[in-house]
């Protein structure tokens, strides 16, 4: 059997929930029928060491590349043709793109007159919380999306809300992301060890969060709600798992204190050991005004932990409870559905979060992930060709 040889392309290894997704994928894809080359645009320089550079290692049959990319759009001069001498030494049969990724892989692609996949990952459903920058990657990726092979999406919300933006491909599906039942499932003993270096008594409620310290994961939403939660539960605990930049980091601390809440949320920032994480937790709380498909849902439902998250990208196809789901920036109906799930008998909780789990492993799995994948990607190298980009494209 000759073997599809598929090329990724990604701008980084940062530890977010597209890059680990990645990972995921090429490490069950079949290598007796695909040959698995991924490059990545920054290096572990980029990011200190809040990357994924270390678990590349323990990828069988899959080859990494770095461009070590200069930021900014001027360091696109130097990688681009290094880029291109890559591919040509590699010769693809399917070059996919990931995000920032995207659009250099639809020029190169063009250029050797392969087929072209696009990932997106994100909703991107209101643009007042997108940067310029991104607004205007955005309008130029849906003018050019006509010239790809396919485009996929993490999330049904995603692909509505860019179709209504003008994205249009040949074709367009919705691969959910898919997670590791193995390594993400119920360990009580995992969860008290976490309890105890977080100082957190095993019968204390443990309300989570985890996500980056940025705008558009709403901390201060989930804060407001903690601070309703104290006060009906006033020996509960709140943990903020994530790091960020350090002044809006300061400004969340800031606000949990106003709050009165200094004593109350723990701030451990980015942590490795996430099953263990989960498994220490009551409930997990999302409050993002914006996702695709949020990976730390299905990580702690995975994990049998009960999960309350706000209207979000796929996140209410994913918790599958219309009762803990609620509006972004609504902290009253946040507190109100994390207190319903609190005031439940243990045994009820518990009954909810191996449901949701049993969900995980039937629906959302990574096996699901790579088989759905691996079908498209052969798909595209039986396409008899390529369209060039048309004058006045």
């Amino acid at each position: 059997m000759t073997r599809t040889r598929v090329v990724f392309l990604i701008p980084s290894l940062i530890a977010h929930g597209a890059e680990r997704q990645l990972c995921e994928l090429v490490r069950g894809m079949d290598k007796s029928r695909f040959e698995v080359h991924i490059v990545v645009f920054y290096g572990p320089e980029a990011h200190g060491e809040n990357h994924l550079w270390g678990e590349t290692e323990g990828i069988p049959d899959s080859t990494w590349y770095c461009l070590h990319k200069r930021r900014g759009s001027a360091g696109y001069l130097t990688a681009l043709p290094r880029l291109l001498a890559l591919l040509r030494r590699i010769q693809p049969d399917v070059l996919h793109g990931y995000m920032d990724a995207n659009l250099p892989a639809l020029l190169l692609g063009r250029l050797l007159g392969r087929p072209v996949a696009w990932g997106i990952r994100r909703t991107s459903s209101d643009l007042s919380l997108l940067d310029g920058r991104s607004r205007w990657l955005l309008r130029i990726s849906a003018r050019l999306s006509r010239f790809t092979d396919l485009i996929i999406f993490n999330s049904e919300a995603g692909r509505v809300s860019h179709h209504a933006m003008g994205m249009q491909a040949p074709r367009m599906l919705v691969i959910p992301n898919g997670f590791d039942v193995t390594r993400f499932a119920p360990a009580l003993p995992s969860g008290l060890k976490q309890r105890r270096a977080w100082n957190v008594p095993a019968e204390t409620p443990l309300i989570g969060i985890v996500g980056r310290l940025e705008p558009v994961k709403d901390h201060p939403t989930f804060l407001r709600a903690a601070a309703r939660i104290a006060r009906d539960w006033p020996g509960a605990r709140f943990v903020c798992v994530g790091s960020g930049p350090a002044g809006y980091s300061e400004s969340l601390k800031q606000q949990a204190e106003s709050l009165g809440l200094r004593d109350s949320v723990l701030w451990p920032g980015a942590c490795t050991e996430m099953p263990a994480v989960y498994n220490a937790l009551t409930v997990l709380a999302l409050s993002s005004t914006d996702e695709g498909f949020p990976n730390v849902l299905g990580e702690a439902m995975a994990c049998g932990i009960p999960c309350v998250s706000t209207r979000a990208g796929d996140s209410e196809r994913l918790v599958g409870d219309p009762e803990a789901v609620v509006d972004p920036g609504d902290d009253r109906a946040l507190a109100a559905a994390i207190s319903h799930l609190l005031g439940e008998p243990a045994a009820s909780r518990a009954a909810k979060g191996l449901a949701q789990r049993s969900r995980m492993c039937s629906e959302f799995s990574t096996e699901t992930l790579v088989r759905r994948t691996e079908a498209a990607l052969a798909s595209l190298r039986r396409l008899p060709s390529t369209r060039p980009f048309p004058a006045g494209a």
